[in-house]
């Protein structure tokens, strides 16, 4: 079975939800694993029930269900006790129930522990009776991201179909899956959606997360040694003095980690060996500027080279301050912007001057890979973390350019030991320090109850003609398993609220991801351009898009966020010569959350916090908070499963250096096309 059209009950419409998520064949649907389970444990006592979580409950009704009537919505309610508390259970538009149950009535209900006007309450509990609880009881369900008009049982019972219909062979040597205790993979993927415990399931992600990493690793290290194996390259011996006249014209002097990377990339130039590296620098560590030193040290050799964005806003911005830095050195070297917005007579204008080599530099989006882009004399290119290159994406690179040095551009702080084994194919430069003009951000962890205080810090802010940001962790209102709305921050509703509270004379405007990349683009150029004086946003905010003049951030529900995503969100902020603030809202109240952001409070370093987050990201925390923009698998998490990724990177490794070609290993040289054509190396 490998289309989706294969599976009984699947229809277009299932299939169109279905590809929203990225989900295309069977094997998609099979590697799509549950993001969270619903453990049916014994009920509880209503004294043990824990506020704003999932719980089961058995109770005896106290009267025959009410019906409350409130225009087009009603609620069901009714008194419960279990003989010793008692608890309102509450539905939304269920009248039939009022019909159904009547005064001692003996239920089981599971659903989300909430107060509502001081009564302790079980929001829009599922009902089951003692037989059908049973059957369930000390079970794991397996929970799935849903898209709207797609149902949890839809994709269980298509993975149940599609998992008793096909066995997969298993990859991973005999040898190895016993050395490092992994499970067989039919049973692995059986038991990760649908585990009869929580040992099996534990058992089964070990297995896949293995895989996730080893085959990584493998396809790192595998295309390493293709590259190195194609032979030598030109030297590329550029004007370094040159290059020392425009930094010595620079406004500001130049930070030791800057130096230390432009003189690893020029040495790189020097060599025979193709350029394969990273630049990873903390936020606002100035990155930008020497990959423009490196560009024009190769248009000195009379070589092309190009610099991708992940948007437009950002390579517009790259645009114009590579020209400026050109302008203010009076070179006559030429520069373009290459995105898909330009009208097709521009266009081709620009395609045949870079054809016949009239541009030095190209800056652009992924369009600078398109097929109809073709180059002079391609020797460099430079791309953020976003746009590493997959197999495909090397192989277009080999078509356009005459030399493959890549210079990789990276935000994201992370500890070196896990920087050995993400970046195995890249030699790393790592920026520290940062710009010496820059103050420290000050930062704030505040409760609910502070939230008026820090709108006035914002409006202090806004009164100094500075901007803000507030960043909250959803689009709009949600309804949690429970059915219930989850209570947490949305950029719709709060956009509003802030309205509200700061009145007509403030421009309040929205982001998020589910805008055209267009109408993105607009709201981030008006912002820019200091026509918006609140961008309320998602994580969608663009890093390394500079607005010096945007002084403060706030984050909501800032405990759901990863350390990593904080500090990058931060780093929106503090791009000039003010005092900027960043403020986190805390509405956890857990333990761990405090731990974690009190980390973030008492540190600017990136480095120093992504360290203490893999201290405080135990191996035990497998539904933790994720990070954003670091690398995304399916299943694994590179802080979380820290040590199983040193295990399969050192297993890649061993084998490799065994079976250089994976002539012995034929599945493993085809699982690594297989990543590769889904580009996991992004």
């Amino acid at each position: 079975m490998k289309s989706l059209k294969d599976i009984k009950g699947f229809g277009e419409k299932t299939i169109s939800y279905l590809n929203k998520l990225g989900i295309y064949t069977a094997m998609d649907l099979v590697y799509y694993f549950p993001r969270d389970y619903e453990e049916f444990r014994t009920p509880k006592l209503i004294s043990n029930v824990k506020i704003g979580y999932i719980e089961t409950i058995k109770v005896k009704l106290l009267s025959k269900p009410r019906v409350f009537y409130k225009g087009k919505f009603n609620i069901t309610y009714v008194n419960c006790s279990d003989g010793m508390s008692m608890i309102r259970a509450t539905w939304f538009n269920s009248p039939y129930l009022a019909q159904k149950y009547d005064k001692d009535d003996t239920l089981i209900l599971r659903g989300k522990i909430v107060y509502v006007n001081s009564h302790l309450t079980i929001n829009q509990p599922r009902i089951y009776d003692d037989d059908k609880y049973k059957e369930l009881e000390n079970t794991l369900n397996p929970v799935y991201s849903l898209t709207k008009g797609l149902k949890n049982e839809t994709i269980k019972k298509a993975i149940r179909t599609i998992l008793s219909e096909k066995e997969i062979d298993d990859y991973i040597p005999t040898e190895l899956r016993k050395k490092r205790e992994l499970a067989e993979i039919n049973f692995s993927l059986n038991r990760v959606h649908f585990p009869q415990n929580l040992d099996e399931m534990l058992l089964a992600r070990k297995r896949l997360v293995y895989d996730e990493l080893f085959i990584f690793s493998l396809q790192l290290l595998y295309y390493k040694t293709k590259d190195n194996i194609k032979g030598l390259k030109e030297l590329i011996d550029g004007d370094t003095k040159l290059i020392d006249k425009i930094i010595a014209n620079l406004p500001y002097e130049l930070t030791s980690g800057q130096k230390e990377a432009l003189d690893g990339i020029i040495h790189d130039f020097k060599t025979q060996k193709v350029m394969n590296r990273l630049i990873e620098g903390d936020v606002g560590s100035g990155k930008t500027i020497i990959a423009f030193l490196a560009m024009l040290y190769v248009a000195s050799c009379h070589y092309q080279s190009v610099m991708m964005a992940p948007t437009e806003v950002l390579a517009i911005q790259h645009y114009e301050n590579l020209c400026k830095l050109i302008n203010d050195n009076n070179l006559e070297y030429k520069v373009c912007l290459l995105t898909s917005s330009l009208k097709a007579k521009e266009r081709n204008e620009i395609l045949l001057a870079l054809k016949n080599g009239e541009y030095d530099f190209v800056i652009g989006t992924q369009s600078l890979f398109s097929k109809d882009v073709e180059y002079k004399n391609l020797a460099f290119i430079i791309t953020d973390e976003q746009h590493r290159f997959g197999v495909n994406q090397r192989k277009t690179l080999e078509e356009k350019a005459i030399m493959q040095n890549v210079l990789v551009m990276s935000a994201t702080p992370i500890p070196r030991t896990l920087a050995m084994l993400l970046y195995a194919d890249l030699d790393i430069s790592i920026m520290k320090d940062k710009p010496k003009n820059r103050l420290p951000i000050k930062n704030a962890v505040i409760t609910e109850v502070d939230r008026e205080r820090a709108y006035k810090a914002i409006m202090k802010q806004l009164e100094s003609g500075h901007q803000a940001y507030v960043i909250c962790p959803s689009i709009e209102a949600q309804l949690d398993e429970s059915g219930s709305f989850a209570n947490f921050q949305n950029v719709m509703e709060y956009t509003k609220k802030l309205k509200d509270f700061f009145g007509k004379k403030i421009k309040i405007e929205s982001l998020h991801g589910k805008m055209k990349n267009k109408d993105k683009e607009i709201i981030m150029q008006r912002f820019k351009d200091k026509e918006i004086d609140i961008l309320v946003s998602t994580t969608v905010i663009e890093v390394g898009v500079d607005c010096p003049n945007a002084t403060i951030i706030m984050i909501e529900d800032a405990g759901r966020f990863g350390l990593a995503t904080l500090h990058q969100l931060r780093g929106r902020v503090g791009r000039g010569e003010d005092q900027s603030f960043a403020v986190f809202v805390d509405t956890t109240n857990t333990e761990n959350s405090q731990k974690r952001l009190k980390v973030l409070a008492d540190s600017n370093d990136g480095f120093y916090i992504a360290e203490q987050d893999l201290k405080l990201r135990g191996p035990g925390d497998i539904f933790g908070v994720k990070q954003s923009g670091v690398m995304e698998f399916n299943l694994a998490d590179i802080y979380t499963d820290y040590f199983i990724f040193k295990e399969a990177a050192y297993d890649a490794k061993e084998l490799l250096s065994s079976d250089e070609k994976l002539t012995h290993n034929i599945a493993l040289k085809q699982k690594i096309e297989e990543f590769g054509e889904k580009s996991l190396i992004i």
